[in-house]
């Protein structure tokens, strides 16, 4: 199951069925297929204005989770909950079903569905047809009217609002759920295994050294000059990558540079060095994506969780939550209790994106205040 709900950001105004499909591509980061998605609605403050929130994806043959979903949209209070059965597998019969189960859901008031449409795929110019609501009389005064709410053809894609969102950061959505979360796949074929361990016992070497060395200066010196070494490989990345945006998601030529690789590891290695470089991420996220999302690719436990963890929140900063979320799942995936990457997740969930980045800088800085004394005056 994924979700994206992004509260804090622009939303996107709903016309039709059609162009809410549009859109959902580009706020999964992947073309759902084999799915419903449930999309929800909410009044902006005139109250007649209904506005994309959080979006939602299960499997189609997974509909036992629906209660479980019915209670996480809970919080949202939404206004509408819109169903999209999207499946060119399902035999007439289990499509059938399937809808019903639908409708028997919210009948019985298990989840509040205003509707529910069909269709195959999500393509620019695919057709899609109501299954179920919202009643005739509900359309009446719509400018649209009935016609394109009962049937009609899922609007451009590439211009959907989503979508224009991704491309300003150079990405497209990924062709399907795997493609999206393949590409934090352990996969650096430039460094063998004797190397990758060697890499890693450094990194964890010099990480407790910084450590110490930063606990025993009461000046904030070294600590700040500990900040200007990360600061150093994000421009390093920058210079490597020839300025690309990180939704070039070209980081073959950070695969490559073994040096650069352990020093993102060395800050990684821990909770310590990690809290304190958090910042940079977001000052920095597209430099900070390509140089994480390499060190994801490369390294195994606490320090891809970690990796992860911060690339998702650089991720978040750009606007790109869609990508954001399944880089969580490969952290926890890899570190069941990794405790930054289950918090992050469920203020994505929640669509509290402002509100977690807010809180994480908060933290960073109490650290920095705690390790960088305030001079005092004369």
């Amino acid at each position: 199951m994924s979700a994206k709900a992004d509260r804090n950001e622009p939303t996107t105004i709903l016309q039709t069925p059609g162009e809410l499909l549009a859109n959902i591509p580009g706020i999964l980061g992947f073309y759902p297929s084999e799915s419903i998605v449930l999309a929800c609605m909410l009044f902006e403050d005139d109250t007649t204005t209904l506005t994309l929130g959080p979006v939602i994806r299960l499997d189609v043959d997974d509909l036992r989770l629906l209660p479980d979903v019915a209670q996480a949209v809970e919080s949202f209070d939404p206004s509408r909950i819109f169903a999209f059965v999207i499946s060119q597998k399902l035999r007439p019969e289990v499509l059938d079903d399937t809808i019903d189960q639908l409708l028997e859901a919210a009948e019985q008031g298990i989840i509040n569905l205003t509707g529910c449409w069909f269709t195959r795929e999500i393509i620019s110019g695919e057709p899609y047809m109501l299954c179920f609501g919202p009643e005739p009389h509900a359309l009446e005064h719509d400018d649209h009217g009935i016609s394109e709410w009962e049937f009609g053809r899922i609007s451009p894609i590439i211009a959907a609002v989503a979508t224009q969102k991704m491309l300003e950061e150079g990405h497209l959505p990924e062709l399907n759920r795997d493609e999206a979360f393949a590409m934090f796949n352990r996969n650096n074929s430039y460094v063998p295994v004797t190397k990758l361990k060697k890499l890693e016992k450094e990194a964890q070497r010099l990480a407790e050294d910084i450590e110490h060395k930063i606990n025993t200066d009461d000046s904030g010196h070294y600590f700040l000059t500990v900040l200007e070494v990360f600061t150093h490989a994000l421009e390093k990345t920058k210079k490597l990558c020839g300025g690309v945006h990180s939704s070039a998601e070209n980081i073959e030529v950070l695969l490559k540079e073994p040096d650069l690789l352990q020093t993102v590891a060395t800050y990684l290695s821990g909770s310590f060095l990690r809290d304190a470089i958090l910042h940079l991420c977001v000052d920095f996220p597209r430099e900070a994506a390509l140089l994480l999302r390499a060190a994801a690719c490369t390294f195994n436990g606490e320090i891809r969780s970690n990796a992860l963890s911060l690339y998702a929140l650089s991720a978040i900063s750009m606007g790109l939550s869609m990508k954001a979320m399944p880089a969580l799942e490969a952290s926890i995936a890899t570190t069941p209790r990794h405790n930054l990457s289950h918090l992050l997740r469920e203020g994505l969930f929640n669509g509290q994106t402002t509100r977690l980045i807010d809180a994480c800088l908060r933290g960073n800085q109490q650290l920095r205040d705690y390790h960088v004394p305030v001079p005092e005056a004369d």
